[in-house]
């Protein structure tokens, strides 16, 4: 095989060029020549569907191939709703890549459009033909940011009323990180992980030469939320639904389920974990197959994956559901396309705008949040079913919360008696006079003995703290787990500390909801 030299690959370009500029001569006819665009390089053969990006690039020539953008003008013209609004989205152009003007399928003749259509490597990379000159000096980098101005990459295209992909993402707890939750998610280590774009494509991109996972000036691991490219291969992801970086949606492999990945850092207790104060991190796909938590031998058999686990689709059936939201008049509204990956999104009226779905509590009663992806005939049959079972099963383990810890002062920290309420800070209270080697609840020291009490208070912060930080739904996402998890940890702590400290009295409401709860 000859290595191709700079040389060689200059001559190639240049020929597809000439080749363009001469086109084909009969003796009847002399067709236009097409004029083809000077930065935007497009096919080398548009009826094979081959780049001149991927004369070079032979192995994402390849995947690209495999992906609906290789299509897309096809797609449109077959669709039959072709129209040349939508000509922007389906050829490769200047408006798509933050270049900022109609180069590339807009301005050659139309001989030459064919060059230029569907959505190839120009379309997100920006014009070629600098990079073909001089390949060293120029280094066209995709970015995958969402930003209000959407004019780069998938955003460019991505949005509008009927599929508001970057408005959503940009507006959900995703696209708002790492400062959603203010000055709790700008520590260093959660940064390069989880809470930053930066970081979270460290963790998830088999792939770096994005822009978005590199940090510069522009693009801080501080600044930017989670972008597309997080979660999906841009130029292709074989096998993997919707270009997904990973393989699942419905393995129980948290190395391979999209959700997983992050959502399951340090969801169980360890022998350092369920001593601290913080509880577990980010435990909902544990919470989900049945693990989080700290469940103790005496518990028994409670393991297991919830019915809403094994589900095709895991994660992604409630959290992203896809429906059209209507206006108070009855009238189709926005598309919701399940980017904010809220499960019950409000769609009252007054949340219905650009950005799609309101993703807060403000403003919004129960009765206008949609419970379309919960109500369908194979789960819980409607809407109202769908609600009563969660206003139900949170119910009962905020009953249970509230036995162990009431945030009588509302700064979601466990403090002790008089400031707050509830079993564990009684015994905070009383470990002030215990000596040491004897505290229930201490967390360094000599005191670093597994205790019923530190147990309790790692499940209370994992199942039960206000502000969610560790799985956060209530029990919702596995009603019959966690329901057996509380309730065994409230009878636990009652029957382990009733002789020696006074704990309050159980109702009998509560009482009957911890009996049938502990024979799962």
């Amino acid at each position: 095989m000859v290595k191709a030299t700079k040389s060689h690959l200059l001559f190639a370009v240049a020929g597809v060029f000439a080749l363009a500029a001469v086109g084909c001569v009969s003796e009847d006819a002399t067709p236009a020549a097409p004029t083809r665009d000077a930065s935007f390089v497009g096919y080398s053969s548009p009826d094979t569907k081959q780049t001149t990006c991927g004369n070079c690039h032979v192995d994402v020539q390849a995947e690209w191939a495999q992906t609906k953008h290789s299509s897309a003008w096809a797609d449109l013209q077959a669709s039959g709703n072709a129209d040349a609004s939508c000509n922007k989205c389906h050829t490769t152009n200047g408006l798509t890549n933050g270049v900022g003007d109609s180069t590339g399928f807009f301005t050659v003749s139309a001989t030459a459009q064919r060059f230029y259509q569907d959505v190839q490597c120009e379309s997100c990379h920006g014009p070629g033909a600098a990079h073909i000159s001089a390949p060293g000096e120029s280094q066209p980098l995709s970015t995958m940011l969402v930003d209000n101005t959407y004019n780069d990459g998938c955003a460019a295209c991505h949005n509008s009323t009927h599929h508001p992909f970057a408005e959503q993402l940009a507006v959900s707890r995703h696209g708002r990180m790492p400062n959603w939750e203010g000055p709790t998610n700008t520590g260093a280590s959660c940064q390069v992980n989880c809470h930053s774009g930066f970081g979270a494509m460290g963790v998830y991109a088999t792939r770096a030469p994005f822009r978005d996972g590199q940090k510069t000036a522009v693009y801080t691991d501080t600044a930017v939320g989670l972008m597309c490219s997080v979660c999906h291969e841009p130029h292709n992801a074989v096998g993997n639904p919707a270009q997904l970086r990973l393989a699942g949606l419905s393995t129980t492999d948290t190395a391979q389920h999209v959700c997983g990945k992050c959502h399951n850092r340090s969801p169980v207790a360890t022998a350092s974990s369920w001593r601290s104060s913080r509880g577990a991190h980010s435990a909902q796909f544990a919470s989900l197959q049945g693990y989080a938590g700290w469940v103790p031998a005496s518990f028994g058999n409670i393991k297991g994956p919830a019915r809403h686990g094994t589900m095709e689709g895991s994660c992604a059936t409630c959290h992203m559901n896809n429906a059209p939201v209507n206006t108070a008049a009855g009238a189709f509204a926005v598309q919701n396309v399940g980017h904010t990956f809220e499960v019950i999104p409000c769609l009252n009226a007054a949340s219905v705008g650009t950005g799609g779905i309101d993703t807060s509590a403000a403003g919004c009663t129960e009765e206008q949040r949609d419970f379309s992806a919960c109500g369908t005939s194979s789960c819980h049959g409607s809407q109202e079913s769908a609600r009563l079972a969660m206003d139900r099963t949170q119910s009962e383990i905020r009953s249970y919360v509230s036995l162990l810890w009431i945030d009588a002062d509302g700064d979601q920290t466990i403090d002790a008696l008089p400031v707050d309420s509830g079993w564990i800070p009684k015994l905070l209270q009383h470990d002030a006079t215990r000596a040491a080697g004897t505290k229930r609840l201490a967390t360094s020291g000599p005191d670093t003995l597994e205790t019923v009490a530190k147990g309790a208070r790692f499940n209370l912060l994992t199942f039960g703290h206000p502000a969610g930080h560790a799985d956060g739904s209530w029990g919702v996402h596995n009603p019959g787990y966690i329901r057996a998890v509380m309730a065994n940890t409230v009878n636990l702590m009652r029957t382990t500390y009733a002789t020696s400290d006074t704990l309050a009295g159980v109702p009998p409401a509560v009482e009957a909801m911890l009996a049938r709860a502990v024979r799962r």
